[in-house]
């Protein structure tokens, strides 16, 4: 499911962090994470490319900055454990159905969505592709093996690819995740 924007087609992404590891005895766990940016009422918004469709709904008296602080809010609320900074989107003025892209520094990183206005008050964004929160994976490490402690590198949060691949290691062993699917499941084999 797609909308064309001027030549561009902007995909609809559900994203739920998560994480599903298979060891050696082939055990599966499956985590989800506490990014979640399935369509809701309000979500979280920052700066990124302008890229707009105006709807065709009634005018709405919604500013940016209502936006914006009613995306932030969202997303400390759906991810209380990640810093999230503060979010940007083209100015008004919008009217329902008013369809841009919009981002938000979650941990540093810069996450872009595709974000609609649904009625007078409220925006429902969708992140325009995967977002990981590594921590969840190296928990999952940790107690696959206990006492060890695992480093996923930086950035913590990723807006990634399906198909993207990052690794987490111990002291005694590396284990390699791939992002299955645009919810960011993830699958870990250790090596």
């Amino acid at each position: 499911m797609g909308l064309v924007v001027g030549g561009l087609v902007l995909l609809g992404i559900f994203v739920v962090g998560g994480s599903q590891l298979a060891g050696k005895d082939e055990a599966r766990v499956v985590v989800r994470g506490p990014i979640s940016t399935t369509s809701q009422p309000s979500t979280t918004l920052s700066s990124g490319p302008s890229t707009t469709v105006l709807g065709s709904g009634a005018p709405v008296s919604l500013t940016a900055a209502q936006a914006a602080a009613q995306l932030e809010a969202d997303q400390e609320r759906t991810a209380p454990d990640l810093a999230v900074g503060t979010a940007i989107c083209p100015l008004e003025p919008y009217r329902v159905g008013h369809v841009m892209i919009c981002s938000i520094p979650l941990e540093g990183t810069i996450v872009s969505y595709r974000v609609e206005v649904t009625s007078e008050t409220t925006v429902r964004p969708t992140a325009l592709r995967p977002v990981i929160d590594t921590r969840k994976s190296a928990e999952l490490v940790e107690a696959k093996e206990a006492g060890a402690t695992a480093d996923c590198g930086q950035p913590r949060v990723r807006q990634v690819d399906v198909g993207s691949r990052f690794s987490c290691t111990t002291a005694s062993s590396t284990w390699d995740f791939t992002v299955k699917d645009e919810e960011g499941q993830l699958s870990g084999v250790r090596r």
